[in-house]
Formats: structure tokens, sequence, C-alpha cells
């Protein structure tokens, strides 16, 4: 399941700033915090792999330009910047991850601006 904020597509800009940074740009910040099936294991054991090569997939077209695990234990489980020009497309990315099919996670969106992040590289081995 996936939760979008109230305000679904990032705003027009308003008139520039000097104090405001030239460069940024609209994003989504992904939120996945524990689903219902969060203590399900049992008939789940491909979701961690299946999750990763989805991650993978995602990062390599940068839809999902970087994404990573919270430690602290809490409700918040991992976080993902998404590039997308709508909700609408930025849900369907989220809506392709296993955890969230399988109710491990739920997703919540919620727009931003941030710099761009066009120089952002995630590195992955090379598939043997």
């Amino acid at each position: 399941m996936v939760r979008v904020s109230h305000n679904q597509d990032v705003p027009p800009t308003k008139p520039r700033m000097p104090d405001v940074p030239r460069n940024l740009k609209p994003y989504f910040l992904c939120l996945l915090k524990k689903g219902p099936n969060w203590n399900v294991t049992e008939g789940h054991e491909k979701l961690m792999p299946e999750y990763l090569a989805y991650l993978r997939r995602e990062t390599e077209s940068r839809r999902i330009l970087f994404a990573g695990p919270i430690t602290d234990d809490g409700e918040v489980i991992a976080v993902a910047v998404v590039e997308a020009a709508s909700a609408q497309e930025a849900t369907a990315v989220v809506n392709e991850n296993p955890g969230v099919i399988s109710g491990h996670f739920v997703a919540e969106l919620h727009p931003c601006y941030l710099p761009a992040l066009d120089g952002v590289s995630v590195k992955y081995e090379d598939r043997a």
C-alpha cells in the first residue's frame, strides 16, 4: 500500500529568493514503514533477493536515485528518493516494490525539492 501526502504533485515554483539554492529539483521522498506482514517470514524466503533486485533495477534506470535502510529499529525501515514526473508515476514505481506487494512494507510518498541529484550514482558489481 502506498500513501501519498496531501500535496500529490510538486507545486509550481515561486519567485526565487537569494538564499534559496538555484539548483533545486522536484523529487519524491519515499518512506518505507513496517507493514502488516512485517514479521511474516515463512513462505517469503525469496523476498530479500527480490527486493534487492528491484532496487538495483530501479536505481540503474534512475527512477530511484538512491535508497537505504534506517537502522534505529523504529517504524520507518528505509528511505528512497524517487524521480518521477507526477505522484501517480512515483506511486507506480513504489507499487512494484516486492515488499510493498507482499505487505511487509507500507510506503509513504512526499513531494519535495532537493538540490539536483543528477550527479549521484550508485555503483553495483558487474553481473557474472
